[in-house]
């Protein structure tokens, strides 16, 4: 079975969220849009969302993205209206701050999927992992051709890799390691953005 190509899905990412401003960690609540367009197409799509965070600034802080969007059937044009809640964690950052993450919502075979992931994509009605919706990027699908790509899955397994994320108040080396690779992953996923909109307007 062909792989869905990530640079010609619609997407939601973390990341894009933390640079226009989000999450922001003076307010406990905040609202957008998105609107997806690829080239000349016709074919046009947008999803409104909101970011709440309860107990908001506490130990028990829990926090979370509602979803909002018209899905239209590809075969049949019947159009259903969505209403999906995500759930997001967080991973400390540097200098004590934290990098918040999506909990994939989606079930593939009965089984609950709930990765930490930094981006998820349009699966049909609902909005998951590159897992459950068996997406690759075209770096992978083209080997070698983007060797120095850095994947979330490399991110994962960085941090599982760190025992202690600060000695005498620094990041220690392992924290480091992470700390580049998540700097290496946003920047790699900069330019593909802008590489896009450049081939695509």
């Amino acid at each position: 079975m062909s792989k869905a190509i990530a640079e010609q899905s619609n997407r939601l990412s973390i990341f894009w969220l933390k640079k226009h401003g989000y999450l922001h960690k003076d307010y406990s609540n905040m609202s957008g849009g998105i609107n997806w367009s690829y080239g000349y197409s016709e074919n046009k799509s947008s999803i409104n969302f909101a970011i709440h965070r309860d107990n908001w600034g506490t130990p028990s802080e829990q926090a979370y993205i509602k979803l909002n969007y018209t899905h239209t059937d590809y075969w049949s044009g019947e159009k259903s209206e969505m209403d999906s809640k995500i759930e997001l964690t967080t991973t400390p950052c540097r200098y004590g701050s934290r990098r918040y993450w999506f909990i994939c919502p989606l079930y593939k075979s009965g089984r609950y999927c709930g990765r930490r992931v930094g981006v998820l994509f349009s699966i049909g009605k609902w909005f998951g992992c590159r897992h459950c919706g068996e997406i690759a990027y075209n770096s992978q699908m083209w080997g070698g051709r983007n060797k120095g790509f850095v994947s979330i899955p490399d991110i994962e397994k960085a941090e599982g890799e760190v025992k202690r994320w600060y000695y005498r108040g620094q990041p220690t080396r392992k924290h480091r390691r992470v700390i580049r690779l998540n700097e290496k992953f946003e920047n790699g996923f900069l330019m593909m953005t802008a590489g896009l909109k450049k081939r695509y307007g």
